[in-house]
């Protein structure tokens, strides 16, 4: 089903857009890499190209508009066309409102809100041309917010709401629009995290709360493409929160303040 397909990636260096880029490509796709690092992408590339996959590198920050025109001017000058567009660039946020600096609020907006929508607005005319797909990569911490996760949650919530819109906006133009909840997701070494004061750090080992594999959220992802399901899920506790969230919010808002003190720490 992917075989030659033009697929854009976007944060696809490293977690879940490497591994299921990874996953596409072993399949015979043509894999577009993506992120801010230049020196990221270099690595990445020559990794996959030294496993016989066909790949291309553009490095740049997709939450700046003008950069995702120039992305999508070198996609169709190399392939012509694009299929697939994944909206995965994000970055993890911890804090609380109360406590987040406004740089934390703009950064964490720009890269997880921006860096989604950007991408899709740049390419909309090319992907209803080859009736493609956009599939948005939010989180389970964007169905009910997160204490201590104030804005990660809000947004990863915003996408969601995005992917809602954008789904009946676009159906006339025949793009199968998509949004992805994956789950507390095994993170690499090099995983980061922004702090309250809008800094890096490396995200420590989640203990205490199951995760789930790269492997099972990138093939959860790619069975999402295939089915053109709009929602879904890499677990059942993702879906579990997801209906209770719908017909009893009052309680999982009550449960959220009674584990409060866990999710802060």
């Amino acid at each position: 089903m992917f075989k030659e397909k033009v697929i854009l990636i976007t944060g696809s260096t490293q977690g879940i857009g490497k591994r299921t880029a990874c996953r596409l490509a072993e399949q015979g796709a043509i894999i577009i890499i993506n992120s801010r690092s230049s020196d990221k992408v270099e690595k990445t590339v020559a990794e996959f190209t030294d496993h016989g996959f066909t790949v291309f590198g553009i490095s740049g920050d997709v939450s700046d508009y003008l950069f995702c025109q120039e992305m999508r001017k070198q996609i169709i000058s190399h392939y012509g066309r694009i299929d697939v567009l994944i909206c995965n660039a994000a970055i993890a946020v911890e804090g609380t409102i109360a406590d987040s600096s406004s740089r934390t609020i703009e950064l964490a907006t720009r890269t997880n809100v921006h860096g989604s929508i950007y991408p899709a607005m740049a390419l909309m005319d090319d992907l209803t041309a080859t009736k493609g797909s956009i599939l948005f990569i939010s989180s389970i911490a964007g169905i009910v917010g997160l204490p201590g996760f104030a804005m990660y949650s809000c947004t990863k919530k915003a996408i969601f709401s995005v992917a809602e819109s954008m789904k009946n906006e676009v159906v006339d133009r025949c793009v199968f629009i998509g949004v992805c909840l994956p789950d507390f997701t095994e993170n690499e070494d090099s995983k980061q995290i922004m702090t309250i004061n809008g800094e890096l750090k490396t995200l420590v080992k989640r203990n205490g709360i199951k995760t789930v594999t790269l492997d099972r959220t990138a093939k959860c992802i790619i069975r999402q493409l295939k089915s053109k399901r709009f929602l879904y899920f890499t677990s059942l506790r993702g879906r579990f929160m997801y209906e209770f969230y719908r017909f009893f919010p009052r309680l999982l808002l009550f449960a959220m303040k009674i584990k409060r003190k866990q999710f802060m720490k």
